[in-house]
């Protein structure tokens, strides 16, 4: 960090500075200048303190923005390594298959324990992966339900209709025409 300020350059800067990250970011700014800056260094007036922490702060600001950037651009590199470590490894398996139809004898190699083992960590993998897709899809279907409710509230869109509650109502007269009795003797 590169401040020229009069507080930098202070002998008692150190101090100030572990003071201010224990107790000056709950504080308000004079508040933390009265009880500690200037009972430490009463060379350093409230004005210089409070334009010290302007530029101290924008400096942080930009320091947390760099960081999320670079997360956000981690996340980007490790989605794009997901999807070709993913394609690496369907390669591979379809290589392997080409390979053990034109030689099965090499699976005969490989003890049957071993093939049973694959077999079912492929069929577990496969199971988490749909579980995972069926779950995404649910929430996407919630969101995409409430973003609709709340929309068709907000502009009118939600009309209520009649003729689907006069149906409801006229059903129950219709199961009682054709209620079906068992009778354990018409088996």
């Amino acid at each position: 960090m590169n401040i020229n300020s009069s507080i930098t350059k202070s002998k008692h800067f150190a101090v100030i500075m572990e003071k201010y990250d224990k107790f000056g970011k709950s504080l308000p700014l004079r508040t933390f200048w009265r009880e500690y800056v200037n009972d430490i260094d009463e060379t350093i007036s409230y004005k210089v303190w409070y334009k010290f922490m302007k530029k101290f702060n924008g400096v942080v600001i930009e320091k947390t923005n760099s960081i999320v950037d670079k997360y956000a651009d981690k996340q980007v590199n490790e989605n794009t390594l997901e999807k070709n470590s993913l394609k690496n490894i369907l390669k591979i398996a379809d290589f392997t298959i080409e390979e053990l139809t034109e030689n099965p004898d090499l699976l005969k190699k490989i003890p049957p324990e071993e093939r049973m083992k694959w077999l079912f960590q492929s069929m577990k993998a496969r199971d988490s992966r749909m579980i995972t897709v069926a779950k995404v899809k649910a929430e996407e279907r919630k969101t995409s339900l409430y973003e609709d409710m709340l929309q068709g509230a907000q502009y009118g869109e939600i009309v209520e209709i009649e003729e689907e509650e006069e149906e409801i109502e006229a059903t129950p007269k219709k199961l009682e025409e054709k209620v079906v009795v068992f009778n354990p003797n018409n088996l």
